[in-house]
């Protein structure tokens, strides 16, 4: 035993050191499954760093009130050590010699870019050219009408281009939209959002910055959103829901533990072994996972909940010992060693059902299910190892009564009765078998503007830009399959048949696509249309000795590729749309789709022959991945768990009697919980469905230790005995999966109501069905 103590002391030491850098993932790619295109979403969301551009929203009722505020935060913003880059609206282009703007025109700009180049379409653009030199303030432009007077290098950037989130603005315009009175400050904040210092830093100092113009610009709301936001928001969701939900569970737990067990001070033996092995678990959470999954956090409230048990039948067999008249000493020694077997049994058989998650797709599930079975063996060694010395230590005085409750065993004290409840039990297993298999509301839970300020920021920039949810992400390997997609995108959304649509080639196209682009402007023959442009330019009265530039590039038009990807202006669309990791180059375009069925199908399949190679993929195709995923792991988990069960059964009961009794037990508890489920708005998800064969482990305690009464004692009195230790151990369990519901994580609340509901429900057919099952298989029982 001094070993034993010395190694419990130092596995807490060194547990204190490695449970303080446990790390929390702040993306969701722990809850997606193995599909194709939720491998590459999850690619996606790691190589970008979780990130889009940051969006400050501002709104207001006063249009100049607005863009002052604006002005301002973009002033202050790019002082700030944790920004790149501030945007008030699309960077103004370079300019360029007229003959090379095919190289940035999409098939609607090469077309008006074609038409231009005809005597018809210069007469149309040299009108709007002598316009703009008659306007005020035209010599600035005077310069640059004079290199291009037909502004062909304007005609790529005519149409609004799309920046993220649906925000749309002219070239050197402004983010602007409901007459002024909204804007858009667009910003690229240095470092990967799902870095945690860089993450802080920004978030920290762009609401420093935001709060400062709040103040002096009143009557302007301001919201912040991005991913560099997001994360942070959901880092600190997470770690509250962790905290939160452990401090609850812990709390819960003892409180239903002293109202059921009715002994105080027996906390005082329980709860510190119980910490303790928390604290170890959290600690192998910390040194197995880099990054712990958003549905793994509910490991420590479930641990401290499930984790009692042990506690509750050591303690009991320790006052058990000293009503014998042993001494506390011997009274240690007999409790640890009576119950040594069938607690580390129950514990061992809880944490096979938690590892049976280890097969899931989806590696939040394989987390918290492994977790969840560490933390359930290795508490049960501590309260083994612990709460005996301590119990010792408590009860030197006379031994409270036992507690007895006497009046269950007329529930089933006769034949009909026991027959009735056994009936009542086959109907509800009837009941959920007609009801059907449970609607799956969403196959993945995901934070929404409830929990999370930054996700009701962009419900707002839909709203006032226009913008959608739920972004189609078109992912090509290289540049050149990217603006092929660019291209088709383009051509859909003149046809109204996409929303909208972001992509690196609109800003900087592949060489190979400009020499193709330029080759379909050589086959326009310019050199031969400089005559029609020097007789247009005379017939609206200009005067050609001012044009000499623009005949000059007509007669050699331009062959320069240079590669715009290197323009420090379009740095921020790169590290938005192009990325590599180990796995090769990603290119991604982005598509907002109108979300009408037919309509986005066709859109798929036009945006797929574009590339052919590409993944299409989003959280539209994560939900359906998750659903299959679902399909295919609900029954293994449930086939292994229940073989598990089946095993430990047999193992401990020995026979086929008892075995068939607790399964009939298990069934219905499962059966009462998808009846219930129902009326008590528990919504079904992967996650929580996956809870369901975990139950099959969890509340096996109560009937193992029944049955296990029942063969040394009559019926009534193994009940009577018995079941305040099962209320008292279900009720902690229940406690441990309750203390989930004020979880801000809706994956995490759902979870919790089915492994209470579980619990409960385990427990009140463990103490019905049980002795009503002994009863009637008396005749065939030894």
């Amino acid at each position: 035993m001094k070993i034993a103590r010395v190694i419990f002391v130092l596995a807490t030491l060194v547990s204190i050191v490695f449970a303080r850098k446990l790390e929390l993932s702040k993306d969701l790619t722990g809850l997606f499954p193995q599909t194709t295109e939720a491998s590459m979403l999850a690619r996606v969301s790691r190589a970008f760093g979780g990130g889009d551009v940051a969006l400050v929203l501002l709104r207001g009722d006063h249009p100049d009130r607005v863009e002052s505020a604006a002005t301002a935060i973009a002033e202050d913003l790019a002082k700030a050590s944790s920004v790149e880059r501030v945007m008030t609206g699309p960077p103004q282009p370079a300019h360029v010699d007229p003959t090379a703007a095919w190289r940035f025109a999409g098939p609607l700009a090469r077309q008006r870019l074609a038409h231009a180049v005809t005597p018809e379409g210069m007469r149309e653009r040299l009108r709007d050219t002598r316009a703009l030199l008659l306007a005020p303030g035209a010599s600035d432009a005077a310069e640059a009408l004079a290199s291009d007077p037909l502004r062909l290098s304007m005609i790529p950037w005519e149409d609004a281009i799309e920046i993220a989130a649906g925000a749309k603005g002219v070239p050197g315009g402004s983010f602007v939209a409901d007459g002024g009175r909204a804007r858009l400050v667009v910003v690229t904040p240095k470092g990967r959002a799902f870095d945690p210092g860089a993450a802080k830093e920004f978030t920290d100092e762009a609401e420093s910055v935001l709060e400062r113009i709040r103040k002096t610009h009143e009557g302007v709301r301001l919201d912040l959103a991005g991913g560099h936001v997001v994360a942070r928001q959901t880092e600190a969701m997470m770690r509250s829901d962790l905290e939160k939900s452990g401090a609850l569970s812990l709390v819960l737990a003892a409180l239903a533990f002293v109202v059921t067990f009715r002994r105080v001070r027996a906390l005082l033996a329980v709860l510190p072994p119980l910490l303790c092995g928390t604290l170890w678990t959290i600690a192998l959470a910390a040194l197995v996972y880099p990054k712990l999954s958003a549905v793994a956090t509910a490991f420590t409230a479930v641990v401290v909940g499930v984790g009692v048990d042990t506690g509750v039948h050591v303690y009991a067999k320790l006052l058990e010992a000293r009503r014998a008249g042993l001494d506390p000493s011997r009274a240690a020694t007999v409790a640890r060693s009576e119950t040594a077997k069938p607690t580390l049994g129950a514990a061992l058989a809880a944490g096979a059902a938690f590892a049976c998650l280890a097969i899931s797709d989806v590696e939040g599930m394989r987390q918290l299910g492994v977790l969840c079975a560490a933390g359930e063996v290795l508490t049960a060694l501590a309260i083994l190892l612990v709460v005996p010395e301590i119990g010792a230590l408590l009860e030197r005085g006379a031994p409270p009564a036992a507690l007895r409750l006497t009046w269950l065993a007329a529930l089933t004290k006769t034949r009909a009765r026991s027959m009735i409840a056994l009936g009542l039990g086959a109907a509800m297993i009837a009941v959920a078998i007609l009801a059907g298999v449970p609607r799956i509301d969403h196959a993945i839970v995901t934070p929404d503007a409830r929990t999370l300020p930054a996700l009701a920021t962009y419900d707002a920039v839909y709203a006032t830009f226009g913008g959608t949810k739920g972004q189609l992400f078109v992912v090509s390997s290289d540049r050149e399959r990217a603006d092929a997609v660019a291209e088709a995108a383009e051509t859909l959304l003149a046809q109204k048949r996409i929303a909208g649509f972001d992509a690196l080639g609109r800003l900087a196209p592949s060489p190979a696509v400009q020499r193709a682009r330029l080759a379909e402007r050589d086959k326009l023959d310019l050199p031969a249309r400089k005559a029609d442009l020097a007789r247009v330019l005379e017939e609206a009265g200009f005067a050609l000795d001012a044009f000499e530039g623009a005949l000059a590039s007509f007669e050699h038009p331009t062959t320069n590729l240079r590669d715009p990807i290197d323009d420090e202006r379009v740095a921020w669309a790169a590290r938005r749309h192009l990325a590599k990791d180990e796995h090769g180059t990603m290119v991604v375009t982005y598509v907002r789709l109108l979300g009408d069925a037919a309509a986005d199908s066709e859109a798929r399949t036009l945006l797929r022959a574009a590339d052919p190679s590409a993944v299409l993929t989003g959280f539209a195709d994560l939900e359906r991945g998750l659903v299959l995923t679902m399909q295919r792991d609900l029954p293994r988990v449930f086939a292994l768990a229940l073989g598990i069960v089946l095993v430990v059964l047999a193992f401990a009961l020995r026979r086929p009697a008892k075995v068939a009794i607790a399964l009939v037990v298990l069934l219905v508890e499962i059966a009462i919980v998808l009846v219930l489920a129902r009326p008590l708005g528990v919504r079904w998800h992967l996650y929580d469905a996956l809870v369901l064969p975990v139950l099959l482990g969890i509340t096996l305690d109560e009937a193992l230790f029944l049955l296990d009464a029942s063969a040394k004692k009559s019926i009534d009195d193994a009940l009577a005995e018995q079941a305040p230790l099962g209320a008292s151990t279900a009720l902690t369990t229940a406690a441990g999966f309750g203390a989930l519901v004020a979880c801000r994580f809706d994956g995490l609340v759902d979870t919790g109501k089915v492994g209470a509901l579980g619990s409960i429900a385990g427990l009140a057919c463990a103490l019905v069905f049980i002795p009503a099952g002994l009863r009637l298989a008396s005749r065939a029982l030894p």
